[in-house]
């Protein structure tokens, strides 16, 4: 089965003052390439508020979650609505807030929800509920692998980023453990608590949304590899994150926090080995905090180099959600056309042919 990755989207300070590191000079980024936009098909009873991220449904069309509306809607290649799954409440099949639905096999919908905390299957041709697995455990990120659930996110008691479990178990297993930097409740991890992560073979690819590096492990969660891909043109991030979220907070406005450094809010494996890291430089607008950049840089198969900082073309207030299709990076957008209001889906190249690759920072 293809692993299936997602991410949840929602987030200036003088770089000088915060300390944030850059690589030392220019290069040219990854050429980033708009294949297509699909819009996507909505009506007075069938609309998105606040989309999570889209999701592939192994066929052509698109899943997407909605954090604002306890439902899920599902879309074809041409991105008309061909079903939608789940409604408000507590019971089987009903939640208050849903992070993501990804294809179960062939013939099933999973929607992970985080109120209540449960995994919800549906038959995806009639969208009909099948049966629902509670979860004993935070998460932010899923991937699905040949039947196993792995789950990414801060939990505090057994101290565990990363979590693998088979839907029906007590309790998921840790796998990778939080960087020392997370404390409950503490200005990094409390504040920014995702943890985006892809996986292949028996090897973990591990961010922390405010931290720079990056770690590899293997599926027992020992550390293998641990780098940086170096900031050419995102706004990078503090030596120090605690002391400059700290720095924030004392300012008295809450939003600031979010324009402290880019953020890592999406990894991911493509078929040739390379592998896809997004940033996001986040406004101090909001709530919600739109998004003043969208980043995408590529790290090669060896894990040496990387072509960093490709920008991704975003309209003015904008808050995104992302996902990936094969190659492609998936951009998911509401936008503003002709005094309407429309949910496109972008299709995105990034090629590295003309790209100055530089180190990772290790």
């Amino acid at each position: 089965m293809e692993n299936t990755t997602f991410c949840k989207v929602a987030f200036t300070f003088g770089l000088g003052a915060l300390g944030l590191a850059r690589a030392g000079h220019l290069s040219a980024q990854p050429t980033v390439t708009v294949l297509d936009s699909i819009v996507l098909e909505e009506s007075g009873d069938n609309y998105l508020v606040l989309p999570a991220p889209v999701i592939p449904d192994g066929t052509g069309g698109y899943l997407v979650a909605d954090f604002d509306q306890p439902r899920v809607l599902h879309y074809d290649r041409e991105g008309r609505l061909i079903q939608r799954y789940g409604r408000g409440g507590e019971g089987p099949g009903e939640w208050k807030e849903a992070a993501i639905a990804l294809p179960w096999g062939d013939d099933r919908i999973m929607v992970f929800s985080w109120d209540p905390p449960a995994a919800h299957a549906f038959r995806r041709h009639d969208g009909q509920f099948v049966e629902r697995h509670l979860l004993r455990t935070v998460f932010d990120h899923v991937v699905i692998d040949s039947g196993e659930v792995w789950l990414s996110g801060a939990e505090y008691t057994h101290r565990s980023a990363i979590r693998r479990m088979k839907l029906g178990d007590d309790a998921a297993r840790p796998v990778v453990g939080l960087p020392e930097e997370f404390e409950e409740g503490g200005p990094v991890g409390g504040i920014f608590p995702e943890i985006p992560f892809a996986k292949w073979a028996d090897t973990l690819l591990v961010g922390f949304m405010p931290l720079p590096y990056l770690i590899v492990t293997d599926t027992d969660g020992a550390e293998i590899d641990r780098f940086e891909v170096p900031a050419v043109r995102r706004r990078g991030h503090p030596e120090d994150p605690e002391a400059a979220v700290m720095e924030a907070l004392g300012g008295g406005r809450y939003p600031d926090v979010f324009g402290v450094f880019s953020s890592t809010r999406g990894i991911h494996r493509r078929p040739d080995g390379t592998f896809l890291v997004v940033h996001f430089d986040l406004g101090t607008d909001g709530p919600p905090v739109s998004t003043e950049a969208l980043w995408v840089s590529v790290i090669d198969p060896s894990r040496s180099r990387a072509c960093p900082d490709g920008l991704v073309a975003l309209e003015e207030g904008s808050h995104p959600a992302i996902g990936f299709e094969g190659d492609l990076l998936l951009v998911l957008d509401q936008v503003i056309r002709g005094g309407d209001a429309e949910t496109v889906v972008r299709r995105i190249q990034v090629e590295t042919d003309d790209c100055d690759w530089v180190p990772l920072s290790r």
